[in-house]
This record gives C-alpha cells, sequence and structure tokens, in this order.
C-alpha cells in the first residue's frame, strides 16, 4: 500500500460536514410533547392539591370565626328568650324569635325544645329535632354554645333561670356567605392554575424541544451513518450529557469513516472479500483448506518487445487500462483478482464467494474480455494491437495463508492453478484454452475447437486442450451487453 494511498484516506477524513436534517417520516409521538403533557398534568394534580388544601384551611377558619358569631348570637337569644320561656307564653316567645330571625338575616331558622319534650321551630329546621332531644342528656347543653353534629350549621344553648332549664334554644345559620367565598377563591384559584399550566407548559415545550433537537439530530444522522454516509458530523455545543453524546458519536463517525476507507484501499491490494470478513469479524476462519475452483489467466502477447521499446509510463498506463476493463467484467461475472503477475492477471472463480456455476462464468469473463481487448484496441510496439492470451482450468486447490509470519498472502496454489497458467502458452492472442474435462463443465452455449493432446508440465498424463469460443448469438449478445457495461463504468471513471 503507498503513502499516497493512506494520505489520501486520512486527508478525506478530516473533512466534515454538517448535517441536513431531513423530517422524520415515521409515527411518533415526540419527545417535547410527552414532557408537556407529563409536566401539564403534574402542575395540574399539584393545583388540585393545592386547592383542596387551601379550601380546607379557609373554611376552617370561617367556621371558627362563624362559631365565634354564632356563640354571641344564640347566647343573645337565649337571654331574650328566658322570660317568655318562664311565663310559657308561646306568643311571646314567637315574637321575639321573629324579631331576632329579622335582625340577624345570616339565620334560617330557630328550635326551641321544651322540657315537656315539645318542639317549637321557626323557619328552616329540617330533621334537627332528633338530635336536640339526644342533646337534652348533654351536660354541656346548660354550660356553654355548641354545635350540633349535622350536616347544616346548628349552634345550641340551654335557657337557664336560676339554675332551671327553660329549654334548648337550636338555631341554624346560613352558609350562603361561605359559598360566596368559596366561589371567588375557586375563581382566582383557577385563573391562577390556568395561568401556571399554560406557563409551566410552554417553557417545559421549549425546554423539552431545545433537548430533543440534538436527539433528533443524532437520530438522523445514525440513519444517515446506517446507510453508509459517514461524512455526517454532528454541530456540538454546549457541555452537558447531550453534548457529550454528540461528541462521541462524532468520533464514532469519524473512526467508522477511517474504518472504511481502510477497507476500500486495502481492498485494491488484497482480497476484497477476504477483507471485508476481517473487518466485520475477528473470527473469521482463514485456515487452510481444498476446494474446487476455476483458475484463469490472462497474459498479455509479447510484452517483452513492448515494453523495452515504449516509455513506462505509457507501458503502466496501457496496462492499466486493460487490467480495469477487466476488472469490471471480472466482478460482474462473480470472480475475483487474486493477483498481478507483472503484465498477467490471475482470476479465481468460487473463492471466496461460492458460485455453482464457476467454470461456465469463468468461460464467460475470458470470452468478454477477448472481446474487450478487440475494442480497446491499443497499438503494441510493431504497431499491432495489443492482444491477450487466456487460460482457465477448473479442479480442486488448496486455499490458504502463504509467506513469511511477517507478509502472508491469502491465495490458492495446486496443480489446478499450474495447469490454467500452462494452458496461456498454448494459444494465440484473444483465444480462450482450456481442456476438455474443464469444457465438459461449462454447459451449453460454447464449442470446442480441440488442438489434441498436449503433455502439461507437472502431469503424468497429457490431456486434450483446444479453443473455446461462444456458439451462438444470444451467448454473443450477453458477453457484449457485459462488454459495453464495462466501457462505459471504465470511461466514467476517466472523467472523473
Amino acid at each position: 500500500m503507498s503513502n499516497h494511498d493512506l494520505k489520501s484516506v486520512d486527508q478525506g477524513l478530516s473533512d466534515q460536514s454538517e448535517l441536513d436534517q431531513p423530517a422524520l417520516s415515521q409515527l411518533r409521538i415526540p419527545l417535547r410533547w410527552r414532557w408537556t403533557a407529563l409536566v401539564g398534568f403534574a402542575v395540574t394534580i399539584a393545583v388540585a392539591v393545592l386547592y383542596m388544601i387551601i379550601l380546607d384551611i379557609e373554611r376552617d377558619a370561617w367556621l371558627q370565626n362563624q362559631a365565634t358569631q354564632a356563640e354571641l348570637q344564640v347566647e343573645r337569644l337565649s337571654d331574650e328568650l328566658k322570660l317568655p320561656l318562664l311565663s310559657g307564653s308561646s306568643s311571646e316567645t314567637g315574637v321575639a324569635v321573629q324579631r331576632f330571625l329579622h335582625k340577624v338575616p345570616t339565620v334560617l331558622g330557630v328550635l326551641i325544645h321544651l322540657p315537656n319534650g315539645s318542639n317549637q321551630s321557626f323557619g328552616s329546621v329540617e330533621s334537627s329535632a332528633p338530635v336536640l332531644q339526644q342533646m337534652v342528656a348533654n351536660p354541656a347543653a346548660d354550660q356553654s354554645v355548641i354545635r350540633l353534629p349535622l350536616q347544616e350549621l346548628w349552634y345550641a344553648k340551654a335557657a337557664m333561670f336560676d339554675q332551671t332549664s327553660m329549654g334548648i334554644v337550636a338555631v341554624r345559620f346560613s352558609e350562603q356567605q361561605w359559598g360566596r367565598i368559596a366561589n371567588k377563591l375557586t375563581q382566582e384559584i383557577l385563573t391562577a392554575a390556568v395561568f401556571v399550566v399554560l406557563f409551566s407548559a410552554l417553557l417545559v415545550f421549549w425546554i423539552a424541544g431545545r433537548m430533543s433537537e440534538p436527539i433528533e439530530m443524532l437520530a438522523v444522522a445514525a440513519a444517515k451513518v446506517s446507510d453508509g454516509d459517514y461524512q455526517v458530523q454532528l454541530k456540538v455545543s454546549g457541555n452537558d450529557e447531550l453534548s457529550d453524546a454528540l461528541r462521541q458519536f462524532n468520533v464514532m463517525v469519524r473512526a467508522l469513516a477511517h474504518k472504511e476507507a481502510l477497507r476500500d484501499v486495502f481492498g485494491r491490494y488484497l482480497n476484497p472479500k477476504l477483507v471485508s470478513d476481517v473487518f466485520e469479524s475477528a473470527d473469521v476462519d482463514m485456515s487452510s483448506r481444498r476446494q474446487e475452483v476455476s483458475v484463469l489467466f490472462a497474459d498479455m502477447v509479447n510484452f517483452a518487445p513492448f515494453s523495452e521499446s515504449t516509455d513506462t509510463s505509457k507501458v503502466v498506463a496501457v496496462l492499466n487500462q486493460y487490467f480495469e476493463l477487466f476488472h469490471h467484467i471480472i466482478s460482474h461475472f462473480g470472480g475475483h483478482v487474486d493477483k498481478y503477475i507483472g503484465d498477467a492477471v490471475m482470476v479465481v472463480f468460487n473463492h471466496p464467494l461460492a458460485d455453482e456455476q464457476h467454470a461456465r462464468r469463468a468461460a464467460m469473463a475470458a470470452l468478454a474480455m477477448a472481446v474487450a481487448c478487440q475494442k480497446l484496441a491499443t497499438q503494441g510496439h510493431d504497431g499491432e494491437p495489443i492482444r491477450f492470451r487466456f487460460g482457465l482450468n477448473c479442479g480442486q486447490a488448496i486455499v490458504g495463508n502463504i509467506g513469511a509470519v511477517q507478509r502472508l498472502e491469502y491465495t490458492v496454489i495446486g496443480d489446478a492453478v499450474n495447469v490454467a497458467s500452462r494452458m496461456t502458452g498454448l494459444g494465440d492472442g484473444n483465444e480462450l484454452i482450456m481442456s476438455r474435462q474443464t469444457f465438459d463443465l461449462l454447459g451449453a452455449d460454447f464449442n470446442f475447437d480441440s488442438i489434441g493432446m498436449c503433455d502439461i508440465k507437472g502431469l503424468k498424463h497429457a490431456m486434450e486442450v483446444g479453443r473455446v469460443r461462444e456458439a451462438n448469438q444470444a451467448a454473443r449478445l450477453a458477453i457484449d451487453v457485459v462488454v459495453a457495461a464495462a466501457f462505459e463504468s471504465w470511461e466514467g471513471q476517466a472523467d472523473a
């Protein structure tokens, strides 16, 4: 790997872009609305509880004040009724009570319980007699004014004359004043509550919005990163937990971008599938094993005289042109470049990506590469177009780590590789050579022009080899489509 590539990676990672925030389309309840509803509910409950407490305190205070006033009024009435009760004149008693009701408008009714068990009632005295009957035996009745245990406001006192009870006087007072006080208090508290709830809701909505904004930015950015955009960088401000999360997210994205860039750079030099597996998991299986593969060699014809008579930069440029086209074609058919050997390229099919039709795809790739050479038609040292010879073989090979501890190469070796390499020397430019045994694995759409039995170096027995070409228009059309796509992609990279 060159220093230039590594510098390009680091330079690209140093650039930061501002985040474009697309609207989130998924159905959801925003955090600011949840917090607003929660705080609004909590404030409403708190105000309601506070209202009940205040109302209770105010009622206790009013009842205490009412008791003080009632004691004076009941004492006054009982004193006025002593003589009428002593004389037994019911008319005088009625006059005194009516005069009292006229002077004290807060009194709704008066009930007098006589010692003989009879009652005299004036005004509204519903259902009070049974309680007054019980009060007769109450020792406190002849001592002071007491409030009767009724829902209404009843206060009673024994009318005493010379230590003798003339009867029990009970007075019912109106609660209308408390109703006015309670209504006024309710209106004031309700007005204050509405103001407090609205103010707190708006404040919480604004605060929650400020808090949820970086969270929404984080969600949008995470979605972009999941789609492969590693240039996302969030704007960070503040010194709280949210700003720390945004800073760490930016660090994470830069680390992912660096990892992805390194993967791309290493993928240019090593097996892309292997690089991807290593980056994705530390448990990737890189142990050596035997596997059936199809090995394709492409070797440039007359490279030695071309390189001797041509400027070095042009030699490299020409090779890169052809290898770039070859790469697009090879990738389309599912193979991968195992290595470049000077002017030759070694391609492997069925490793690391499994492919049941690897032999057929390898043959299609070789024929497409030959068509691409004819279409490019770059001139060599003698004015003739540059051509490549292609050799293909299918068989068992050893897949494993080859090399020293400090420098390993994960590649394929064995007779299948050697035979494929030997096949390139048996043909001419833009010809695909393979054995009859490999040809039988291709299936339909191919013709085999036998060269005859050939002795292959490294093998004990001779094998029949021949030239392979497409057999019909459909196969040629499929090859032309792939070649056209390869040229389009190559020209697009050149323009870029």
